[in-house]
Order: structure tokens, then sequence, then C-alpha cells
């Protein structure tokens, strides 16, 4: 009885061992050749990302008027997007829920969006600025109607300037781009105008000022004919008729022209006989005791 026992325990047993060895093998071959096939699907997607990142970005770097920093945004992002891609896909393969898993990258995405809205604007900005270019490192813009920066670099979150006497600047891009950009170094057919007024005494005569104004432009080659200077009374002071001087130049003669046509400016009028005055007053005195 006790060897029918045994010999049933063993059977048992023995098929016990052979279900659970089947088991084994099924699970291996089903889970096996997923991981193998994520294995595969990971590295192909991975050679696929840094291809196609590359051929992005030498396809945004064939426009002459895109920066060379959105070229490697563009490389980076394509290559971020496509690893994404591959890891969702190999998720499903192991049975996930991808769409959920979708949903909440998403209200991640929108939390992280909101917490860092400065950020992002200022990314958003950097884009636009590399994208449209308004100035370039070395341009002297003014931003906001405020102080004029020399720009030293366009990033994805500042604009690094310095002013004229050389204090470092740091912009934020959002500030940039949301405020008007006037750009000194970029002008309309190279050209830049100055005006320099210049006062005459009321007893000096004005057409003979004029005539040496007129005559101190025609012999400065810095000054174009086109457009012509415009030289014309512009006022009449409190001390002094004042004659408009307003000429235009090329952008790089703009800023020693300006100075040295104002000292010749008043050197050619006092040689020519008139009086540069100066602000004064009368003053009366009345003698009361009479």
């Amino acid at each position: 009885m006790e060897n029918t026992t045994d010999t049933i325990n063993s059977t048992e047993l023995g098929r016990l061992t052979e279900q659970l060895i089947e088991a084994t093998r099924s699970l291996v071959i089903t889970y096996g050749m997923r991981v193998v096939g994520a294995i595969v699907l990971i590295i192909v997607g991975y050679l696929v990302a840094r291809v196609l990142s590359r051929k992005m970005e030498q396809l945004v770097s064939r426009s002459k008027n895109v920066d060379a920093s959105i070229a490697a945004i563009a490389r980076k992002a394509t290559f971020i997007g496509v690893i994404l891609l591959v890891l969702i896909a190999v998720l499903e393969r192991f049975g996930v829920e991808t769409t959920s898993f979708i949903a909440v990258l998403g209200a991640a995405g929108l939390a992280v969006g909101l917490a860092l809205q400065g950020t992002l604007s200022n990314i958003a900005a950097g884009v636009m600025l590399l994208v449209l270019r308004p100035f370039k490192a070395g341009d002297a813009v003014q931003v906001g109607g405020g102080e004029v920066y020399i720009i030293d670099e366009i990033g994805l979150f500042v604009t690094r300037a310095h002013k004229p006497d050389c204090p470092r600047v740091m912009i934020p891009n959002a500030k940039v781009w949301g405020d008007t950009i006037v750009n000194f170094s970029n002008t309309l057919d190279d050209n830049r105008r100055f005006d320099i007024v210049f006062g005459i005494s009321y007893s000096d005569n004005i057409t003979a000022a004029i005539q040496t104004l007129q005559q101190l432009a025609e012999q400065d080659e810095r000054v174009l004919d086109d457009p012509a200077p415009f030289i014309k009374v512009d006022s009449l002071g409190d001390s002094s008729v004042n004659i408009l001087f307003r000429v235009h130049t090329k952008s790089g003669d703009w800023w020693d022209a300006k100075l040295d046509l104002t000292k010749a400016g008043k050197e050619a009028l006092e040689a020519a006989g008139n009086t540069i005055p100066f602000p004064q007053h009368d003053v009366h005195l009345f003698n009361q005791n009479k």
C-alpha cells in the first residue's frame, strides 16, 4: 500500500515538474523574445535618432537667415522626439497602456510649463530672436527706448551685451522680444542722420551764416549728397538765432563726423564774423530814492 502511494506521489510530482518547466519555457520564449525585440528596437531607434537629428541640423543650417544655435536646437529636439517614440513602442511590447502613460506625460508637461512659464517665455523669445535676427553680435541696439547696448551673444534664455562704457549686461529674451528694438547698426541704405543746432547772434547775417555751414557740408567728404544737407533757421531763442544743421553720413562715419563738424561749424561761423552767443540776462536797476 505504501509502495502504491509513493508511486502516485512520484508521478504527480513529475507531472507538476513538467508543467512548471513547460510554463517557464513558455514565459522565457514569450518574454525573452520581447526583451530581445525591445533591445533591438532601442538600438535601431537610437541609430535612427542620430541619423535623423543630423539630417535635421544640416537641413536647418542650409538657410543663411537661421542662426547656428537654431540648428543645434533642431538636432536635439529631433533626437529627443525619436527616442521618446522608441520608448513608447518598447512599453507597448510589454503590454503597458501607453495611452495613459502619454496622458500622464502631458499632464506633467503642463504642470512643468506653468511652473516654468517665465523661463519658457524666454526660450520662445530666444528662438524668435535667433530665427528673425533683428540684430547680431556687435550691433548697437536700444531696447524699449532705454539705454543703448552693444550685443555680444544671443542665447536661449538671455541676450548678453555690454554698455558703451564696458559694463556687461544680461537682458532676458522675453524683455527684448516684447519691446521695441532699435538697431543703430542696421540702417536704411547704411545711412545715418545727425542734427547740430548752431546759435548765432541776432545782429549777425543769417543768410551768410547758412552759406558758411553749406560750404562746410560740401567740403566734408563724409557728408552725403543724397539725401541733401538741410540747413535752415530752426527757432528764435532767448539769446540766439538757432540754425539747424542736418546731414546724412554712412553709418561707419556717423560718430566721428558729428563730433568733427560740431567743432568745425563753430570755428567756421566765428571765422566768418558771426558771434556764438551764450545765455545772458539784462538786469535793469531802478533808483527808488528819486
